[in-house]
C-alpha cells in the first residue's frame, strides 16, 4: 500500500489505486479480527486462518500504523488541481488553483454500492483539474457535476479529468456499477475462479479441497450482513461438490471473515471467468 502511494506520488496513474483499494478492502482488513483484538501476518486463500499468539513491536505494530496512514491516500493535490483515489467518506481541505484552500467532503457506502457524491467548497470561484479515479473493474460508470451528466469518454483504469470553472459550492456525483465479476486463477489457482464485486473478493466457510464448484447462474446478492464489520455485505452462491449431482447453497462472505476458508471454485466452463484486469493494468494517468 505504501509502494502504491509513492507511486502515485511520481506517476499519477490509476492503476496504483487500484491496487491499493484491493489490497486495503482484502488483505489489509482481513489482517485484524472483526472485534480488533487480534492480528495476523498472512490471510491464505484456503484452510485456516491464524492470528498472532502475542503482540509484538514488529508486523502488529506495523498494521495499526499502515491504518492510521490510510487518510493520506484518499486525495491527492498535482499541478495545482484535486485528484480523487480512494472513495470512502471523508473530509478534507486541500490547497487548489492559485493558493485557494477546497474543502472536500465525500458522503459514501462504497464498496457496498458505487454511488458517491462529493461535495467541493470554494472561498471563491476558481478554475483547475479534479481527477477521479474510475477503478478498472467498472463498466459503464457514470458522473455528472450539480446535475448535469459528463460527456466526455470514462475509461475504466484511468482518472477522469474534469477542468472547468468551479463555483463556490459544486456537487459531483459518481455512479460505479458494481457487477459480480468471476476472475481466472493463475500459477496454483490456474483453472479456477474467484468471485468479486467491486474491488472486494468474497470467500465461503466451506473447505474446498480443490472441489467446490460454482454454478455463477444462482450468484444473489449482496444484502445485508454485520457479521464481519457494520453493514456488511454477504451473498448467496449454489455449487457441487466433485462429480457430485447435489447441490448446497453457499454463503459468501467478504474476504476479511476470520472464518473463511475457500476462495477459489471451480466453473464447469471457465469461458464464463475473466481475467484480473490488474493483470493488465498500466502506468498511465
Amino acid at each position: 500500500i505504501r509502494l502504491m502511494h509513492r507511486m502515485i506520488c511520481l506517476e499519477g496513474g490509476s492503476c496504483h489505486g487500484d491496487i491499493m483499494e484491493r489490497a486495503i478492502y482484502n488483505a489489509l482488513f482481513a489482517a485484524q479480527s472483526p472485534d480488533g483484538r487480534r492480528l495476523r501476518y498472512f490471510t491464505p486463500f484456503e484452510g485456516s486462518r491464524d492470528y498472532f499468539d502475542g503482540d509484538t513491536y514488529c508486523c502488529p505494530n506495523n498494521f495499526r500504523r499502515i491504518v492510521s496512514e490510510l487518510p493520506q491516500m484518499v486525495y491527492y493535490r498535482f499541478d495545482g488541481g484535486l485528484a480523487v483515489n480512494l472513495y470512502t467518506t471523508s473530509k478534507a481541505t486541500v490547497q487548489v488553483g492559485d493558493g485557494l484552500v477546497a474543502a472536500v467532503k465525500q458522503e459514501t457506502d462504497y464498496p457496498n454500492s458505487g454511488r458517491v457524491a462529493i461535495e467541493l467548497c470554494l472561498p471563491e470561484p476558481a478554475r483547475f483539474e479534479v481527477r477521479l479515479r474510475i477503478p478498472a473493474w467498472c463498466r459503464g460508470a457514470a458522473v455528472t457535476v450539480d446535475g448535469e451528466p459528463i460527456n466526455s469518454a470514462i475509461k475504466p483504469g484511468r482518472f477522469l479529468a474534469i477542468e472547468r470553472d468551479w463555483q463556490r459550492e459544486t456537487m459531483i456525483e459518481l455512479d460505479l456499477p458494481m457487477s459480480w465479476r468471476l476472475i481466472r486463477g493463475r500459477r496454483l489457482q490456474a483453472g479456477r475462479v474467484a468471485v468479486m464485486r467491486g474491488p472486494v473478493v468474497f470467500c465461503c466457510h466451506e473447505p474446498a479441497d480443490g472441489a467446490l464448484t460454482l454454478d455463477p447462474a444462482t450468484l444473489d446478492g449482496p444484502t445485508a450482513g454485520h457479521a464481519i464489520r457494520p453493514d456488511g455485505m454477504v451473498a448467496l452462491a449454489s455449487t457441487r461438490r466433485g462429480n457430485t449431482a447435489d447441490e448446497k447453497q453457499l454463503v459468501l462472505t467478504e474476504f476479511a471473515d476470520p472464518d473463511g476458508r475457500t476462495t477459489y471454485f471451480n466453473l464447469l466452463d471457465l469461458d464464463a471467468a475473466e481475467d484480473d484486469e490488474l493483470k493488465h493494468a498500466d502506468a498511465n494517468p
